[in-house]
């Protein structure tokens, strides 16, 4: 998790109290609370349920939303159980992160955030869109949340080469950002 959203969010919180929104500052105050509980939880873990790290990711989002009020939309297929499949934890957050911090956070509500999950043959498949400004993808972007995740990819690959997990990511000014995931034989 970016140390930008911990100083971020706690001037979020700093922000309400100061307003005197005492109730809105509890609820984010609680619910970030439960975001750094469950990323310390399972950041020792090679891997957690697919639905635990969905809570985790609507928790995140959630939080970010108080900040930039942007769209979002989940989906899972209908063939894709939740509970029974397991990814490595948060390796999609920094992702997301991204597409909301460069792609909608000046959008407003016009942002808009897309996570998906399908299948393919026995390949789980996670898409993550926004309709952001895009960047240049023939330019070099990787920041230090996408580096560490590609790190992270790399490594795993070499660890799991009959569960690799493959990264793509299409992008260009002005057409928004997508990002997948492909976890090669995870079904």
């Amino acid at each position: 998790m970016n140390p930008h959203f911990i100083f971020n969010a706690l001037s979020s919180i700093q922000g309400l109290i100061n307003k005197n929104n005492i109730i809105e500052a509890n609820a984010y105050l609680s619910d970030f609370s439960t975001l750094l509980r469950s990323a310390l939880k399972n950041t020792d873990k090679e891997l957690i349920p697919l639905s635990v790290e969905i809570q985790i990711i609507e928790t995140y989002i959630k939080l970010e939303q108080l900040r930039f009020p942007f769209q979002y939309q989940l989906t899972l297929a209908n063939d894709i159980n939740a509970d029974t499949i397991e990814i490595p934890p948060l390796l999609m957050q920094p992702i997301i992160e991204n597409a909301i911090k460069h792609g909608v956070s000046s959008m407003n509500e016009k942002g808009n955030v897309q996570i998906g999950f399908s299948s393919k043959d026995s390949d789980l498949i996670i898409r993550i869109c926004d309709n952001g400004n895009g960047f240049n993808n023939a330019i070099q972007q990787d920041g230090v949340g996408l580096k560490l995740t590609k790190e992270r990819i790399h490594l795993w690959n070499q660890n799991f080469r009959e569960q690799p997990i493959l990264l793509t990511i299409d992008s260009a000014v002005n057409t928004g950002t997508i990002i997948i995931l492909i976890l090669k034989n995870w079904l």
